[in-house]
Formats: C-alpha cells, structure tokens, sequence
C-alpha cells in the first residue's frame, strides 16, 4: 500500500511539473516564430519553431513571460486544462512598422520569394529588397542551378562557369557577373569573398541545400553593408530546430555524366544549447571533356544563449575542390562540337576556411546590440597553358597562378526604436536609429611562374624563389562607420537616410618580370625584373536616403538614392596574361543609383514588385582594344548609365478564387529591360556604345502546380544577345575573347513529392531542349575563350530525415 502511495505521489509530481505545449501567434492568428517564452517561476526558458508552436516546464498557475522584439509582452498563467492539452497565447504587434508583416511573411510562403520587413533584428530594410525562401524550392537545390534559384528576383545576368553550383556569378542592373563581385556577399552576415576591397570575388557558395534564405539588398539601406554598387547578398544558414534535441537530414543525389552529390547535416536544441554541422560532396564527370571535378564542403555551428537576452553563436566553413578545366572554345569549335576541349592540363584547386563569432543581446523591446567578428585563411591555385585558344598546347612546363587569402573584420551594431509623443498615448513619430562601425584587414599575396610539365594536379613551382612571372603581396585595411535612420510618419509614410564613411588604404609591394624577345626567332634575349611597390590612402563619404508612402495595408510605393563606390581590385592592376594588359593610369570607380518602385502582396494569391532604376558608373572599368596593338587592355574606359525597367509578379490562380484549397497553380514572370551605354569616353568611339555584358532584355517566366506533398515547375529563361568589349564587336576576334554573346533561351523542369515529413522526392531536368548557348567570353582562366553551358542534365534526389 505504501509503494502504490509512493508511485501515485510521483507520478503527481510528474505530472504537475511536466511540459505544457501550445503555440505563440500574431492577432491574425498566425504563428511567430523565435518568440522567447521565461516561466517565471521556475526559470526555464523555450523558444518558439517554424510554426510558432512551443514546448516548456511548467505547472498549474505558473506565468509565462512570452516576449518578441516588435510585439508586445504578454504574461500567461497556465491553466488547469493547458495541462493536458495544446493551448494558444496571442501577442499584438506594438510597432506600425511590423503591423500585418508576419501575416504578409506567411503568405509569402507560397510564393518561395518575398519583402523583408523595415526592422529586423539590428538591420534595416528599404528600397528593393528581396528574400528567397529556399524551403519550398522544388528541385532546384539539388541540382544547384542559379537560374531556378535567382528566377524571381528580377534584373539579374547570370553567368555559367558549371553545371555544378560550385562557382555562382550574378550581376544585376547591368553589372558585371564576374564571381559576384559587385555585390557584398555575405553568409550569416559577414564576408565570404577572398578581399572584401581588393579582391571581392566569391570562390565559394554554401550548399543551397543548406540554405533557409537568400537575402538581396539594394537601395540606401544597403550603405549600412557596404559601398559595393550591387547592394547586399546574404546566404542565410538554416537555423537549428527549437525544442528538437536532435535531427539528421541526409540527402544523395545522382545525376548525369556522372554526377554525384551527398548531403548530410545533424542539428538540435536543448535547453539553453543549440547546434548544427553538415557535409556536402559533389563530384562528376561535366558536361564537357576535360571537366571532372570533387568538391567537399562541411559547417559546424555551436550556439548558446547565456541568457534569456544574450546569445553567442561560433561557426566554422571549410571548402575544397578540385576540378579540371576544359578550357574555352572559338566560335568555330563552339559551333562544330560545344563539348570538346584543346586542354586537357588545366586544372583548378580552392581551399576555404573561415571562422566566425556572433553575440547578440536584445538589450531591451527597443534595443538591439550584435558583434560579428570572422576571419579567413584561404588559397585557390589555377595551373595550366595560359596561351591563346587559337595556339595549340606545345607541353612542357605550364604556368601557374597561386593567391592567399588571410584576413580578419569586425562588426558592430546598435539598433535603437524610438517614439515622439505629442499626448498621453498618442504617437505622433516613430522610427529607429542604427548605427555601426567595421574594421577589417587583409593580406593577399598573387604568385605566378612555371611548374610541372605533366598534366596531373601538381600545383608545385619550379622555381618558388625566383618566379618567372611575378611576385605580389596586396595589403588592405578599411575601417568604416556608418548610420541609418528610419521614420515611420503615421501609418502610411517612412522616410530614411543613411550615412557611411569609408577609410580605405591599399598597397602591393613585389616584383614581375619583362622579357626582351628576338623578333625571328623567339629567343629570350634578356630577362628584366621590376620592383614595384604602392600605397594609396583615400576617405570616401557616402550618402543615401528613401521614402515609401503605404498605399494599403500590404503595398507601397518607394523611391530611392544611394551613393556607390568601387576601389579597384588586386587583378585590376596587375595581371600577368598574354591576351591583356593593364592601363596604367586605372583608377578607383564611382557613382550612384537611383530607383521608383511599387510593390505589395494580396493574401497568398499575387505578389508584384515594379521598379524603374538608374544607375550612374563614373571611371567605368572594362576591356576594350588597344590602339595601335593586338592587345586588349583594361582601363578606365569611361562613364556610363544603366537605366531600365524590372517587373516581377506571380498569380495563384486556384489561390485567388478559393483561399481555403489545398491546390495551387500559379505563373510567375520576371522581366527587366535594361539599356546601359558609356555617355562619355576618352576613346569618342566608345560614347554611345553598349556596356559589355549587359543583356538588354532579361526574361524568366514559369508556371508551378503544388497539391498536398506534390510540387511542379517548369520555367523558361531567356537573355537578348549582349557585347562582351567596349566597343561592342559584333564579329568574333580570333582567340574568342571579343565578339557578340548571342541570345539564348533555356527551359528547367524540377519536381518534388514528399512521402512523409521524413522522407522525400526531388528530380529535375536542366536544359531541358538541350540548347546550344554561352554566357561569357573568358579572358583568361576558365578559358580564354568562349566558356559553354551544359547541355541537357537530369538529376534524381532522395531526403530522409529523422528526428527526436
């Protein structure tokens, strides 16, 4: 009698100090995730998921403190029936600037792209934004294929070094693609590109099979990122699951020509505790001869909240590959067989690694403060015949080009809410001030010289103390300060402004070698080696500001000025490459962007964004023929303007005539019309010219079905023929670095189908026609040459996950 007593007594205390489960939602009754519940009894803290849904220690007649920045606090006393049954708390949203935006957040769900909010966390949005949501994506992220990936995001120019997603190169509103250079790539919000000022290309792309978002910021607020003219691109990790101590993902793809990829990623929470690490490899064959490739990616993340407020998180990326490079092609190779190759000895290696810190403390409702420090020690070495594709590879050594990254920044941000009121409960502004500051330093050494004369993966040189060719290191230092304010006037006008102020010093210090040649018969007459060593220091001030009028509750009109910046790069004054030289006189670029936009949501039926933009680019530089010489040189060519239209909408139509049915059929199109011309030149035959690699009319369009776990899309992308020089060649130079890109237009179809929430279908075909096509001119590695596009590509994936 006494051991039943014992073990009813228990069990009661079990039950009243067990977990009680419910879910946090907005007064639209949708649910808030990341929403902090405290028992303020017991201490326990939780945290809300995806759904907003919520599980915490508590008994009868506890409080729960239930908090989220922008909403208001509510404390909850846990009833007898919460006990044994899911239960609701509603927050109200105590900011205009969030009023209606987690429901406009849920219906952009459906539509896989969306706005970001005014205020998030430490940042502010304005002006053309736009974020990808990654979860709904049908195949796309197994096949890594930045058409599908980017298809909604409008003006964009899309360049394909491989079929892989290895290397992603966008440029948008006539900017160049080159590796992404003209935006301010970011993962988790700090830098990923190999010198942030003096060399800002991206080598490296997480897995979009990792990814819960993309984010692109152009505009004023994106000065608060940087001076780039591109804006913000922000690759956003997936969070770790709430109230999930752990859970294992593991994805296996098999493709064409050999492909194949594998994902794999843990993750979990507990208590005050959260983590997540994952491995991708790819590997394949390519679409072309001579185009093999292994690449290994892992991250590993550890967070920790040391208070109920204050969260510290370190994370770790490591990239490496391998790939052997086809090389580029003439355009009559090109139109004989697309998939040959004249090199087989060229070869390509990347080794990332970057480290990186986050604290964020959510001082107060209205006061946010975050740290992120990062730093990098990475390398990429190309190897191979670096001559004209015109010339036939004689063997022997080959040329080699090897660049270490080593460089280290910190960010800081203090995000303040603020209101005016003119009476006791009536509000007459309200806003928020941000302001920042940014250190970062960087050292870049560039070599190159003669190496092995095999044709295997041997990146040794043959002379590492005497290079053949040249010998630089590249220092850079930035530090930056920056402020942006946004004011919410009533509940219909925001006006923002911003402020950055940049100190930029860079330098190069080392040698290269000029070689006097006997004009008959090619002999090495005298060998010259030339220090050269520089320091430039400049201050740059810039300046941006908007204003938006709200037009309903879900739509707005806004106009935009941002000022924009360009120091020139490492590889903009130093190349050692036998299709180019360097001008010089080559100087940093300048200018500003201006941009008129409407844009809105209506329920989770039709999403549009409209924006007419202008872009002015002073010192423009780019590759044009040199005077009286075979060459090509890279120069200060002149000022140009990129002007145009972009218009992205998508129309459910199921959706809009019955918002209750479980299936939707939606098209969407993303246009732009983009004319960009040099309107001033010290060459008078570039004024009026065309900008090289800008496509006038861009269009991706596409349809998508989704009923239960099934999802389809089919979707067409097409680019009007573009120049690939200044002056706008339109016939083909003989080593196919200059001439026309022709039009082009590609159909991807990519489907997928869910079992369960644990197991899942993808399967795709890339290319579907199997059209014939390119998208750049290569001047140097990958090609020279005309570097082409796969050809048709089928790919089939299958997901577990497990949870517990």
């Amino acid at each position: 009698m006494k051991l039943l007593l014992s073990l009813s007594f228990l069990t009661l205390i079990f039950f009243v100090q067990g977990q009680v489960e419910g879910i946090v939602v907005d007064s639209e009754q949708i649910g808030i995730p990341g929403a902090k519940l405290k028992n303020q009894q017991s201490g326990k803290l939780a945290r809300t998921s995806e759904d907003g849904s919520f599980v915490i220690a508590a008994k009868e007649n506890d409080t729960l403190i239930v908090s989220m920045m922008e909403f208001d606090t509510v404390r909850y006393i846990v009833k007898p029936n919460d006990l044994n049954q899911r239960f609701t708390i509603v927050l109200t949203e105590g900011y205009q600037d969030v009023q209606g935006a987690n429901v406009i957040r849920k219906y952009m769900e459906g539509f896989d792209v969306g706005f970001l909010p005014p205020i998030r966390g430490v940042q502010i949005y304005t002006g053309t934004n736009a974020v990808i949501e990654l979860a709904e994506l049908s195949g796309a992220k197994s096949a890594a294929n930045p058409r599908e990936i980017f298809a909604k995001v409008p003006g964009l120019n899309i360049w394909e070094s491989d079929g892989a997603g290895i290397q992603v190169g966008i440029g948008g509103r006539g900017l160049s693609p080159n590796r992404t250079a003209n935006f301010n790539t970011r993962q988790n919000g700090y830098d990923i590109s190999a010198d942030a000022l003096g060399y800002p290309e991206s080598y490296y792309t997480p897995p979009f099979e990792a990814l819960k978002a993309i984010e692109i910021i152009r505009g004023s607020a994106s000065l608060q990122f940087g001076s780039q003219f591109g804006g913000l691109l922000n690759f956003i990790i997936k969070d770790a699951p709430n109230n999930t101590p752990f859970e294992f993902t593991s994805r296996t793809t098999g493709g064409m020509y050999g492909y194949l990829g594998t994902f794999n990623r843990i993750a979990g929470s507990k208590h005050r505790v959260f983590y997540q690490a994952y491995h991708q490899y790819k590997g394949g064959n390519g679409y072309r001869d001579n185009s093999n490739f292994a690449q290994h990616q892992a991250f590993a993340q550890f967070g920790y909240y040391l208070t109920e407020n204050i969260k510290v998180r370190l994370e770790y990326t490591h990239m490496n590959y391998l790939a052997k490079q086809a090389g580029g092609l003439s355009d009559l190779q090109f139109d004989e067989n697309p998939r040959q190759s004249l090199r087989d000895r060229n070869w390509f290696k990347v080794n990332w690694n970057m480290l990186a810190f986050h604290y964020d403390h959510e001082i107060s409702k209205k006061a946010h403060f975050n740290i992120r420090a990062f730093g990098m020690a990475s390398s990429r070495q190309t190897l191979g015949f670096l001559g004209k594709i015109t010339q036939q590879d004689p063997g022997g050594t080959r040329d080699m080009l090897a660049g270490k990254f080593r460089n280290a920044g910190a960010e800081a941000r203090f995000l303040q809410r603020y209101d005016f009121k003119r009476a006791k409960n009536k509000t007459r502004v309200r806003g928020a001030f941000l302001v920042g500051a940014r250190y970062y330093r960087g050292t870049t050494t560039a070599d190159q010289g003669k190496a092995t004369d095999g044709s295997d993966a041997n990146f040794v040189y043959q002379n590492p103390d005497d290079l053949e060719g040249s010998a630089f290191t590249y220092p850079s230092e930035n530090s930056a300060g920056f402020a942006e304010n946004i004011l919410f006037l009533g509940n219909r006008v925001t006006v923002n402004f911003g402020l950055r102020m940049e100190s930029i010093q860079s330098g190069s210090s080392g040698y290269y070698k000029q070689y006097s040649i006997h004009p008959v018969n090619l002999d090495t007459l005298a060998v010259y080696t030339i220090q050269d060593n520089n320091s430039l220091k400049r201050f740059v001030p810039l300046f941006g500001a908007g204003t938006s009028f709200r037009t309903s509750k879900r739509s707005k009109a806004y106009v935009n000025f941002t000022q924009n910046y360009r120091a020139i790069n490492f590889t903009d004054i130093r190349i050692s490459n036998p299709n180019i030289v360097i001008d010089s006189a080559i100087r940093d670029e300048y200018g500003y962007t201006m941009e008129l936009g409407f844009r809105g949501i209506q329920k989770d039926f039709w999403i549009y964004d409209v924006a007419a933009f202008y872009v002015f680019y002073g010192d423009k530089i780019g590759l044009a023929p040199k005077s009286g010489t075979t060459y090509k040189e890279r120069t200060n060519i002149g000022n140009a303007r990129n002007m145009g239209l972009e218009v992205f909408t998508e129309f459910d139509f199921i959706k809009a005539f019955k918002d209750s049915s479980k299936h939707s059929f939606s098209l969407f199109v993303n246009a732009a019309y983009i004319d960009a011309r040099y309107i001033t030149s010290k060459e008078p035959n570039f004024v009026g010219k065309k900008v090289e690699y800008v496509s006038p009319f861009i269009l991706k369009s596409g349809i998508k079905y989704k009923y239960k776990g099934w999802n389809f899309q089919i979707q067409g992308s097409y680019n009007a023929e573009q120049f690939s020089d200044a002056s706008n060649s339109v016939l083909p130079s003989g080593d196919a670095v200059i001439g026309l890109i022709p039009s082009y237009l590609v159909f991807d179809f990519s489907a997928r189908y869910a079992f369960s929430k644990y197991v899942q279908l993808e399967a795709g075909v890339n290319n579907l026609t199997n059209a014939r096509y390119y998208t750049r001119r290569a001047v140097a590695y990958p090609g020279p040459g005309i570097l082409p596009s796969d050809g048709i590509s089928a790919y089939l994936t299958i997901q577990f996950k497990f949870a517990k």
